[in-house]
């Protein structure tokens, strides 16, 4: 019986998930996705010229695509990093594709900022400024505690 129900809850629980991700990432994003290949790879053999790409900006991306030293900088660096460095030199291109890009670790972002502000603010809490408590959480230094304690001077009431 116990079984049953965990399975019945695991069950509810996956396609819960599976329609939240059908959300976020809807099938017409996955064509996207095909359109925008040339993003996560510009070096592929058979590269196709996606439908909303003028000819001019198709012709600089085959260009790019033939420069052994651009291979070689794609192979060693992120993705990230290597549009950003090649916009000097192709600058529509990495334009476009840090703009697909970006998309990613802003919806990233948002999301966790919103998680943080309704954890801290529940009904127990509701009062509280969530301001400073949400920089604390949402931060992305690591506080050594023990090292902030050594520092810290001691006050003693009787002196």
């Amino acid at each position: 019986m116990l079984q049953d129900d965990v399975f019945v809850e695991l069950v509810q629980y996956l396609t819960s998930m599976r329609a939240s991700f059908e959300k976020y990432f809807p099938e017409e994003q996955n064509t996207k996705t095909e359109l925008n290949s040339w993003i996560h790879n510009p070096f592929l053999p058979n590269l196709q010229k996606p439908e909303s790409m003028s000819n001019e900006i198709y012709e600089s991306l085959l260009e790019m695509s033939s420069d052994t030293s651009m291979e070689s900088l794609f192979k060693t660096t992120p993705l990230n990093d290597f549009w950003c460095r090649i916009r000097d030199e192709y600058p529509i291109l990495g334009r476009m594709a840090l703009n697909i890009l970006l998309s990613f670790p802003t919806t990233y972002l948002c999301e966790t900022g919103f998680s943080t502000y309704a954890v801290t603010k529940t009904k127990y809490r509701n009062k509280l400024d969530a301001e400073p408590d949400m920089r604390l959480q949402m931060s992305s230094i690591k506080l050594d505690i023990n090292q902030l304690m050594k520092n810290k001077k001691l006050f003693h009431t009787s002196h």
